[in-house]
């Protein structure tokens, strides 16, 4: 999550919160329900027609811009939209709202949110999307949004985040404060469903005789999602756990160090070199004893061992997440928790057949971050469906280089999930 006090008014808005839209019944209690899995206190939940929309973060006394500015544009019959902001070389924010939905908010340093601009300018069907600006857009930037927007383009006097006050449906507040202002709503539509279905099972029952029941079989759509969770998931935790250990006792080895890591999906190597003298039997005996292989020929040597790529069999633990609310999760966590890091989008998966679902890959880039850091990174993905590497097809995960005890490079992981 990232604070932005606005230029003249100081509101002080909350950008990039974790966010999720809940319709039909049982709204309330999935919005609390996912507060209680991520572990973040305070909410922001408003209503557009049946839709509750819930943004998530560890902030308090602060309001949802993002959300301020979907309201504004959806009153003013606007669906498809991008707001761009200039404050000051470290705080400049970008609003996207497509097809009616927020799909990015976030505020950073200029180079940041004009990759972002260029990035989603890069796309395609653009030609019903219209772009505001307030003192952003300059330069080669400005010349390449005019070839595309043409003359969608509505430069702003002032900012609009001084121009939409915050009001208290967008404030940031305890979980039993901002579902208080929720009201339950019956679900209508829900129940004439019901209606419709029990008199057409009445009539259906009224034509059926007694030797002409049948039977419906109800198969699992998701299935092979499920099976590639039993298979294909390498638990990011389990991993990173496991490479904290061996950095631990590596770095008590006499004579050698680490230089570089290589994870796979089957198995992690650690280059070593040589220091005063390091004995190759001492490295034997640490290897064996750690139940790992000393690989040695002409260029290098290299400890290999198997990646702990423990899964979850049990289906009752494995849930289906829509993979960009889990992107955009992991997206803020790591910029909040693991500075010098970043997560970056490869590309997304088709997978299923009659159902269809994603594999999205991302990639983990970090400079200069300690082991520790990627202990964070496996806390972060604990208990959702992320895995390390990408598509099963894609054996190699990543690695990284060692420079006094700092780690530089990436990795590769992937969400399993919907895309709506």
């Amino acid at each position: 999550m990232r604070i932005y006090t606005s230029p003249k008014e100081d509101h002080r808005w909350i950008f990039q919160p974790f966010r999720a839209t809940f319709k039909g019944a049982g709204r309330e209690e999935k919005i609390r329900q996912k507060a209680k899995e991520l572990d973040f206190r305070y909410l922001s939940v408003y209503s557009t027609g049946d839709s509750l929309h819930a943004a998530y973060t560890s902030e308090r006394d602060g309001y949802d811009f993002a959300a301020r500015f979907h309201s504004y544009c959806l009153k003013a019959g606007m669906s498809d939209v991008v707001y761009v902001e200039r404050s000051s070389d470290e705080h400049n924010i970008i609003v996207i709202v497509r097809e009616g939905n927020i799909k990015r908010d976030k505020v950073g340093k200029a180079e940041d949110i004009k990759a972002d601009l260029e990035s989603m300018m890069g796309s395609v069907n653009l030609e019903n999307v219209k772009l505001i600006n307030y003192q952003f857009l300059e330069n080669g930037v400005l010349e390449k949004a005019k070839s595309i927007f043409g003359g969608r383009i509505e430069n702003l006097s002032a900012a609009l985040t001084d121009k939409l006050e915050p009001t208290e449906e967008f404030a940031f507040l305890a979980e039993r404060d901002a579902m208080s202002k929720i009201k339950s709503r019956r679900p209508w539509l829900l129940y004439l469903g019901i209606v419709g279905i029990v008199l057409m099972g009445v009539n259906q029952l009224a034509s059926l005789t007694s030797d002409t029941v049948e039977k419906t079989v109800v198969v699992d759509p998701y299935a092979s999602f499920y099976q590639a969770m039993s298979s294909d998931v390498i638990q990011v935790l389990n991993r990173m756990a496991q490479d904290y250990n061996a950095h631990v006792g590596l770095m008590t080895l006499p004579g050698w160090t680490v230089t570089k890591v290589t994870h796979t999906k089957g198995q992690v190597s650690y280059r070593m070199m040589s220091t005063e003298n390091g004995d190759v039997e001492t490295l034997k005996a640490f290897a064996s004893k750690n139940g790992l292989h000393v690989m040695i020929d002409p260029n290098e040597i290299v400890l290999l061992g198997l990646g702990a790529n423990v899964t979850s069999t049990d289906e009752s633990q494995v849930k289906m997440y829509n993979v960009e609310e889990v992107h955009h999760f992991l997206r803020d966590a790591v910029n909040e928790y693991i500075p010098g890091a970043e997560l970056t989008f490869i590309r997304d998966v088709p997978k299923g057949t009659d159902t269809k679902w994603t594999i999205r890959e991302l990639m983990f880039q970090f400079r200069g971050i300690y082991k520790e850091d990627l202990m964070t990174l496996g806390a972060i993905t604990k208990n959702l469906p992320v895995s390390i590497g990408g598509d099963s097809a894609d054996p190699n995960a990543g690695q990284y280089i060692i420079d006094s005890e700092r780690f530089t490079g990436g990795l590769k992981i992937s969400v399993f999930g919907e895309k709506l």
